[in-house]
């Protein structure tokens, strides 16, 4: 069948993209001190402000590229993300101070967004029945990419420099492009005026019902995985004896649940197609507070790593409900548009997070950001138990709906 060639390219394309996306970020609050910000406090703010500044661009034109999506094709969206990632990844390489690091940031915020492209793309080809699995490995993709990224990317960075990384990360995500421009394939037809002209618009998309629970899951796992970045390799250095390998070890660590939230986001993806995305999605919750309390009494890297693995299965088991049930709500024709806006509302998350997480570690200490983590996930599990129903339901045509009220 055809979907599985593109299914099979975009995940490999997926993983190259995150695997370039991934090599050097995670050591961004270190990259920050050798560019001139010497103290703890100052390193996690402003590694923040980075990276916040990039989910902030991200979240005003992802609606803008949904639309694009929906009017010209997924694929030229994922080419575009692609190939603008490779770009602003050795751009940042060139930094010399802080400010222009953010600059760099903010332009591939605005022209990257490979995680939504994707997916629409998928979701644009892939059988209902099989959108769980189907979505739950691009997500898997996802996870085995920054599993890989941070592990490599620390080796790179301890024998060549954060500079190099960066430009070895760009030549990864050139590479996905190349390999989602040759290897997928998209039977699109642009939509006649006529047609063009009875699509739902944004406001139509938000009223579905379950959609705002769906974005707000989307919102929850970038919150949660985004609030903690800042300080998190901070809390590793406070661990480690030996700070030649520290860069290793950090990703290591960071690798290791990437690892454990590749297999969940496949795993629990099939599962929820068979037993209602509710359950799955209560029990990643609690699991996902337990782990963040873990991090706050943290001792040892050890203990370090079970609770990190334990966070990276549960966060990632959301992935894949969030989004199978955004597929089912919202018709094919609308499919770009609806992750856009779901992906714009998400990545509010990412962009509040860092700064949030940064001027928390500043001004409390670097663990109280998972214990705000805690909170987070057990309000989300309030949530669900209280509007979320019928997790799985038949997709809605818009257009039907509206002509017949």
């Amino acid at each position: 069948m055809s979907w599985k060639r593109t299914f099979i390219f975009a995940f490999i394309a997926q993983f190259f993209g995150i695997l370039g996306f991934s090599f050097a970020t995670p050591f961004l609050p270190f990259f920050v001190a050798d560019l001139g910000m010497a103290d703890p406090g100052r390193q996690a703010l402003w590694a923040g402000v980075a990276l916040s500044s990039g989910g902030l661009t991200f979240a005003i034109f992802a609606p803008v590229w949904g639309i694009m999506a929906d009017r010209y094709g997924r694929k030229p969206m994922v080419c575009r993300a692609m190939f603008g990632g490779a770009v602003a990844i050795f751009l940042m390489s060139f930094s010399q101070t802080v400010p222009q690091l953010i600059m760099f940031r903010i332009f591939q915020g605005a022209f990257s967004g490979t995680i939504a492209a994707s997916i629409a793309l998928v979701a644009g080809v892939v059988p209902l029945r099989r959108s769980g699995f189907a979505l739950g490995m691009m997500q898997a993709a996802v996870f085995i990419g920054n599993a890989i990224g941070p592990f490599c990317g620390g080796l790179a960075a301890d024998a060549f420099g954060y500079r190099n990384s960066f430009r070895i990360g760009a030549c990864l995500t050139l590479l996905a492009g190349l390999l989602t421009l040759f290897g997928t394939r998209e039977h699109f037809a642009p939509p006649d005026k006529q047609t063009a002209g009875r699509n739902p618009g944004f406001w139509k998309i938000l009223m579905l019902p379950g959609f705002l629970l769906s974005a707000g899951i989307l919102f929850s796992v970038r919150l949660s995985n985004s609030i903690s970045n800042p300080s998190f390799p901070l809390i590793v250095r406070d661990m480690v004896d030996s700070l030649t390998a520290l860069n290793s070890i950090t990703g290591s660590v960071i690798g290791a649940a990437a690892v454990a939230a590749a297999g969940s986001a496949a795993i629990l993806g099939y599962i929820g197609d068979r037993i209602g995305r509710r359950r799955v999605l209560l029990g990643c919750c609690l699991g996902a507070a337990v782990a963040s309390v873990g991090h706050y009494f943290a001792d040892s890297i050890a203990f370090l790593f079970f609770v990190r693995i334990l966070f990276g299965f549960t966060v990632a088991g959301m992935l894949p409900a969030g989004n199978a049930m955004i597929q089912s709500i919202v018709s094919k024709g609308s499919i770009g548009k609806a992750y856009g806006l779901a992906t714009s509302l998400s990545m509010l998350g990412t962009a509040i997070g860092p700064t949030l997480g940064g001027f928390l570690a500043m001004q409390a200490g670097v663990r109280i950001p998972f214990l705000v983590t805690a909170a987070g996930q057990l309000c989300l599990a309030a949530l669900i138990l209280r509007f979320l129903d019928d997790p799985i339901r038949p997709p809605v045509n818009i257009n039907d709906k509206a002509s017949t009220q």
